[in-house]
């Protein structure tokens, strides 16, 4: 089918655990300058940000991009269930795409992720086993630890508004503790995935070796976004990292948009071709 300018197909490809469903965006024929993943974020966050995703590959393949929207293991369309998604399964769907897409072309590819999404993404740069040449890092979870806990927390406020009891956050904890499979919000969580998780963090990875593009919903820049940008620079990365204004999408009750964050991203990323072009595919 074909969305405004951008012809889109959708994919599956082989891997490890199954076909995994990839939806490209192409853009005009003759004007392939790079290419893009994209790793979506963590159960409803990637449901709710569907629409900005698909936003922002439509803008960045009318400048020249071939943007692959992926679903990994056990979400999506992709093969599996959630219950079997596992935080290392999830960077070899990763390893699997980025090949995928690297045999299309000979382009310069870009690894782009949203939440945990970029968490993941930057987790992929830092292991050296594939080599974008740039990151794009939308609000970023920084704490995988940190944002567990939140995940927990939720749930469990949530069942108590609706049932009056049920779900507390301690016995999800004990449960994965104990190698078990809990369910939160409808979403079956394994260890494999959120003890691995809990492991990864911004402050203590290793810095990205090529440059980062990074943009934040939000007023202002939070001290840690800081702290982390600050880090990756001293470590010899160049970090172009901003705040953008408009709705936090990916939590929001309703779907929603944020045209700032488009504009930026495709402004960031229309300024940086000329380097990337210089950089080997």
């Amino acid at each position: 089918m074909t969305v405004g300018a951008s012809p889109v197909a959708g994919h599956f490809l082989a891997a490890a655990a199954g076909p995994l469903a990839v939806v490209v965006f192409a853009p005009p024929a003759g004007t392939h300058r790079f290419s893009v993943l994209y790793v979506p974020p963590f159960a409803d966050e990637m449901n709710k940000s569907r629409r900005m995703a698909a936003l922002q590959a439509r803008a960045l393949a009318a400048i020249g991009g071939q943007v692959a929207l992926v679903d990994l293991r056990g979400t999506g369309d992709s093969a599996g269930d959630h219950a079997g998604a596992a935080w290392e399964g999830w960077h070899q769907d990763i390893e699997s795409a980025w090949s995928w897409l690297g045999q299309r072309s000979d382009v310069p590819c870009v690894l782009w992720g949203l939440r945990l999404g970029a968490l993941l993404a930057v987790e992929a740069a830092a292991r050296g086993r594939i080599a974008p040449a740039a990151l794009l890092l939308w609000n970023p979870v920084t704490s995988g630890r940190a944002y567990f806990n939140q995940v927990l927390r939720v749930a469990t406020i949530q069942e108590r508004l609706s049932e009056g009891g049920g779900l507390d956050a301690k016995a999800l904890r004990a449960a994965l503790a104990a190698d078990k499979t809990v369910e939160v919000a409808g979403y079956e969580l394994a260890p494999a995935l959120v003890s691995v998780a809990e492991k990864v963090d911004l402050m203590t990875l290793g810095s990205p070796r090529c440059p980062v593009i990074w943009r934040d919903v939000a007023e202002s820049l939070a001290p840690a976004t800081q702290r982390i940008a600050e880090r990756f620079k001293a470590a010899g990365a160049e970090v172009d990292v901003a705040a953008v204004a408009g709705s936090q999408f990916w939590a929001a009750q309703e779907i929603t948009q944020a045209p700032a964050l488009v504009a930026s991203t495709t402004a960031a990323i229309a300024a940086r071709l000329p380097d990337l072009a210089r950089l080997p595919a």
